[in-house]
């Protein structure tokens, strides 16, 4: 079955996280996405492991082809702007004005193609002081307030994961997805905008109302109060959290778990108020009752109880996870030349026309011959280019 996307073509020259991500939900619902990369060397993410194809990069890459392209040569730029002719979208990830400066800019290119769909991903945006600076995921979540309100003050750590870049990536695909359906309605493309700080910003909406509202800074803690949420260990140190809320019933249950029925009629605890404002004298009396026990036994009775809890899984434990199973995560693809890979499934089921992964990822320039035969350059015509270094 034709993916929702069938028929679009992607032209992506982006590297590391935010761009190639993008590109990757598209290619899920069934775009051709043709990435560009730098002859020899390639998108960096490739080298993060051994024979130019690393985890990172596969993580990030499925459902591609490669073509390698140097358009920092006039043949190189030749290419790439024939590329761009016949293509619905462009997504791309260099500092501002850098594409201007070789003629590739939005400007440029819609002059030569009305239809496309332009997509620049930056760190900090097109304009401002901090235009040309360079960005990265955890100085994306450090300036946004994201990072503030996942670690705490003096104590403050850098996060595992790269919260920033694939929040923007996310950002940009649903910008270019709108772009698609308003040129299917008017006929033409847009410029899409996104960055490392906007999309940050905008993921923090929540906190950021709360502070417009009151006045005061919240940081990490404000939230696991306010929401109910804890954090306890058994008594062979294995973590467990629950996320209590506002109803009644959760609570309740809770207190009936832990053998302190009476709870529920205490005034510190007895009200969604009370709960919040003793929120550290509930977490110093259930933490030695919790760790008094097994988590697998804490779990089953606060889930029998229907508490909303949950172990804190590693990764090993989440793929032996029944629920997870059910999603048919991970997911096996081979290719001819690297071999068979475990790579995480698409985050969304379509009845009518589901993601799919057609394609393992790409080695550099896999692609590059069939590519460019399709743009009309015979095998001598591709060797000269690449005797130029521009392919």
């Amino acid at each position: 079955m034709a993916g929702a996307l069938a028929g679009i073509k992607i032209i992506e020259a982006a590297s590391y996280v935010t761009g190639p991500f993008a590109s990757q939900l598209l290619a899920d619902l069934g775009a051709e996405v043709i990435k560009v990369e730098e002859p020899k060397r390639g998108d960096p993410f490739r080298g993060w492991g051994e024979r130019n194809y690393s985890s990172t990069f596969c993580s990030l890459n499925r459902n591609k082809k490669s073509v390698t392209v140097d358009f920092r040569t006039d043949e190189g730029r030749d290419v790439l702007l024939q590329l761009l002719i016949s293509a619905d979208v462009f997504i791309q990830n260099f500092r501002p004005g850098v594409l201007d400066k070789r003629g590739l800019g939005y400007d440029d290119i819609k002059e030569r193609n009305p239809k496309l769909v332009y997509c620049s991903i930056s760190g900090f945006g097109p304009k401002g002081p901090y235009r040309d600076m360079p960005g990265y995921d955890t100085i994306g979540q450090a300036r946004s307030g994201l990072l503030s309100l996942l670690t705490d003050p003096g104590k403050p750590q850098g996060m595992g994961i790269s919260f920033s870049d694939h929040l923007t990536g996310m950002y940009a695909c649903y910008g270019v997805l709108g772009a698609l359906m308003n040129r299917s309605i008017t006929g033409l493309g847009q410029h899409v905008e996104t960055s490392l700080l906007r999309a940050s910003v905008s993921f923090v909406s929540e906190n950021a109302a709360r502070y417009f509202e009151t006045g005061h800074v919240p940081r990490r803690k404000h939230r696991t109060t306010t929401a109910g949420v804890f954090a306890f260990e058994d008594q062979d140190g294995l973590a467990f959290v629950l996320h209590m809320s506002s109803p009644d019933k959760f609570w309740l249950g809770l207190f009936d778990v832990v053998g302190k029925p009476e709870w529920g009629q205490d005034p510190r605890f007895n009200n969604r108020k009370a709960r919040v404002e003793n929120y550290d004298a509930l977490n110093e009396q259930l933490a030695p009752i919790f760790r008094a026990g097994k988590r697998d036994d804490w779990l089953r009775r606060l889930i029998a109880a229907d508490v909303p809890a949950a172990p804190i899984n590693t990764l090993d434990e989440v793929f032996a996870d029944p629920q997870v199973k059910t999603y048919g995560f991970p997911i096996e693809v081979e290719h001819r030349q690297m071999g068979k890979m475990q790579l995480i499934g698409n985050a969304v089921d379509m009845s009518r026309t589901p993601p799919s992964i057609d394609l393992p990822p790409p080695v550099l320039g896999e692609q590059t011959d069939e590519i460019l035969g399709a743009l009309g350059l015979d095998g001598a015509a591709i060797n000269q280019l690449r005797a130029k270094g521009a392919v």
